[in-house]
């Protein structure tokens, strides 16, 4: 009887330490996946800029509620809500503190953290910078943050165009991914816009913005 009982039991143990282990794997989230929506953004990763904003965003099979608002160019403060996906309902807190203002030839630069209030980890460091080219319509951005994780630094980078004024291209790179798409404006002060991640189709990245 022990010895029938013994596969048994086996195969329980088996099954309790399968589940418990797709648990673990789904609270899980890649550091460059929580680097996303950090603050004010190109696509996904923050530039160096501080500004308020408002966006609903749907990125792949999740969507989130993003506001931003910044204080002067000097600070900026956000909140993401996750409405759908991993850790659904749950607000992460982010903030940026402007330590040099973009001029003539210096670019503007931020010191960042990104969910300063630990509801997916520990804090994500940043630094983040940009610089305008008016007479162009072009905009870069490049920066480096650290993996909580493993204590590495990561770069990140994106470039925007201005091709008509109600039209702007942008593309952007993190963590040896590339993200490509348009900015679409209506009028002064929406835009929606239309990204690709990873040249998938499953990466599609629908957001719709307003700035005020």
């Amino acid at each position: 009887m022990n010895k029938n009982k013994t596969p048994v039991a086996f195969a329980l143990l088996l099954g309790l330490f399968v589940s418990l282990s797709q648990m673990v794997k789904a609270e899980d989230a890649p550091t460059a996946y929580r680097f996303r929506y950090s603050g004010s953004s190109i696509f996904s990763v923050p530039t160096g800029m501080c500004t308020s904003s408002a966006a609903y965003i749907n990125d792949n099979k999740d969507s989130f509620c993003f506001i931003s608002q910044s204080f002067g160019e000097f600070m900026e403060v956000s909140v993401l809500r996750r409405l759908s996906g991993y850790k659904k309902n749950v607000n992460s807190i982010n903030g940026k503190f402007a330590l040099l203002s973009e001029g003539r030839v210096i670019p503007a630069i931020s010191l960042g953290a990104a969910d300063i209030n630990t509801q997916l980890g520990d804090r994500i460091y940043f630094v983040a910078a940009s610089k305008t080219i008016e007479d162009f319509g072009f905009s870069m951005h490049a920066g480096v943050y650290r993996d909580p994780v493993t204590r590495d630094k990561k770069t990140f980078f994106g470039v925007e165009k201005v091709i008509f004024p109600l039209l702007t291209i942008a593309a952007e790179r993190c963590d040896d991914v590339d993200t490509y798409g348009i900015k679409i404006s209506p009028y002064p002060g929406m835009s929606l816009d239309i990204a690709q991640r990873d040249g998938k189709e499953e990466m599609f990245n629908l957001v719709y913005s307003r700035r005020y």
